[in-house]
């Protein structure tokens, strides 16, 4: 989460960040979201429509979107996305 969270810092708003989680506790939620400083947009999916919706398997997944809905690239597991070559990528698009 710290590079997301910095990622969207270093983009602003050519990119939007959303967080799906599929917490079924709010609070346990909300205290994540408070303890990570998350400054994105995150909401919560108890009931994991999106997982069904995209196929996500496995954890954390994330899925760079478009302005039109396609996806374009899937990330399976941690990853660090502030770095130099992920900025670029998305730099680029």
């Amino acid at each position: 989460m710290p590079s997301l969270v910095e990622l969207q810092k270093k983009l602003g708003d050519r990119v939007t960040v959303l967080a799906v989680s599929e917490d079924a506790d709010n609070n346990a939620f909300e205290q994540f979201v408070r303890d990570h400083n998350i400054d994105f947009l995150a909401v919560r999916d108890p009931r994991q429509s999106v997982n069904e919706l995209y196929g996500t398997f496995k954890f954390p997944e994330t899925y760079v979107i478009d302005k039109d809905g396609t996806i374009l690239r899937k990330f399976i597991g941690a990853t660090d996305w502030a770095s130099p070559e992920l900025v670029d990528y998305f730099n680029k698009l």
